[in-house]
């Protein structure tokens, strides 16, 4: 098609010269006609070509990067390091549902009222508390050189589609009219920030946070963790995101883990992380994902609170998120992503690792948050 182009342009051009030295144009006119019709059937097969590719590359996830291990299940994932002591109860812990219940902090029963299955209400000194945790999650991310976005929780197609949660998870998507979606995670919002631009090389790394409501139907996920905070429909969470150059990105994810296990370290609340493997790795743009997994003593065994990612430049093709460097070269740039944490799944660990036997919860007095 480009060729046939080009070879129209030849023939018109030398039209205009034959028009003025006097020469006849008949046949060119006839020769350029002809390049028309081909061009535009041309067009038909190109087009055609790409409707066919499209649901094809849609629909193929990220490479997956050397280091992943292969495995079959989370029992293949690779302990990478584990932080903290246990805590060690003379009595027999309760879970934070239970606790929340008791001290008057979560109505789940009003929450199911007021939005439906897996919705909850928080209130009182819960209510306060994860607050608190928000913002001191927002805090940490700032002094370590982040850029608070405070971003629409209401996003185009497109942008889900550039960040890879289209097509493959829209039915764990809240959709609204018009082809829009209330955001799963801020990093929908903070990935598509710079979408269809070029950034100049001496921008990068560019680090954004925020802290947002997420809505998850999470249509596939029926009889996990189906009591507490940790599997609802609406959460808050604290996204960190990273556009760097591709030599970079590898040391940026193991400093967006940092950051998030710095959060972990000052709430001294004890975790562990984990190098998923092959087929736990179910981010679909993700190429590694390292997990941060909190203890949770009701349960006797860690949870997930945290997933950082390296998406290389799966995410920024799909969003055309480019660089340039000093030499006027374009390529494309690395996104990174983390929670830096899921303030629901915060709450609930806090909760439950500093609970007393009376089922009152009493936090140190030299944490960074307070229960006043």
């Amino acid at each position: 098609m480009e060729s046939l182009i080009h070879e129209k342009k030849h023939q018109s051009d030398l039209i205009r010269t034959y028009i003025r030295e006097s020469k006849p144009v008949d046949a060119l006119k006839k020769e350029v006609q002809s390049l028309t019709d081909r061009i535009k059937k041309a067009e038909e097969e190109v087009n055609s070509c790409e409707e066919a590719i499209q649901p094809i590359w849609m629909s193929l996830p990220n490479v997956l990067d050397d280091q992943v291990p292969i495995g079959k299940s989370e029992a293949d994932n690779v302990l990478v390091k584990e932080w903290g002591q246990l805590p060690t109860l003379s009595f027999q812990p309760k879970s934070h549902w239970e606790l929340g219940t008791s001290l008057g902090w979560i109505d789940f029963d009003r929450g199911a009222k007021l939005g439906g299955s897996k919705f909850v209400l928080l209130q009182g000194k819960g209510a306060a508390l994860s607050r608190k945790l928000g913002a001191f999650m927002l805090d940490s991310a700032i002094q370590r050189g982040y850029c608070e976005i405070n971003p629409p929780v209401v996003g185009k197609e497109s942008i889900f589609i550039g960040s890879g949660q289209l097509p493959k998870f829209e039915e764990d998507l809240y959709q609204l009219p018009d082809r829009q979606f209330l955001i799963p995670t801020g990093e929908v919002p903070l990935v598509n920030l710079y979408c269809e631009e070029i950034l100049q090389e001496s921008s990068l790394p560019v680090k954004l946070t925020c802290l947002t409501p997420c809505f998850r139907r999470e249509a596939g996920a029926a009889g996990k963790e189906t009591r507490g905070l940790i599997r609802v429909h609406q959460f808050e969470k604290v996204e960190l995101v990273q556009l760097t150059r591709p030599e970079d990105s590898a040391k940026a994810l193991l400093e967006i883990l940092g950051d998030a296990e710095s959060i972990l370290q000052c709430l001294r609340l004890p975790y562990r992380v984990m190098l998923l493997c092959s087929d736990d790795l179910t981010g679909f743009s993700s190429s590694i994902t390292y997990d941060i997994e909190v203890w949770m003593p009701s349960m006797h065994r860690y949870v997930e609170i945290s997933s950082c990612s390296n998406c290389k430049d799966f995410q920024a093709r799909r969003a055309s998120i480019r660089y340039r460097n000093p030499v006027g070269q374009v390529g494309f740039v690395h996104t990174l992503n983390g929670s830096g944490l899921a303030v629901g799944r915060c709450l609930a660990a806090v909760m439950e690792n500093y609970q007393q036997e009376d089922g009152s919860v009493v936090l140190p007095d030299d944490l960074p948050i307070t229960l006043m």
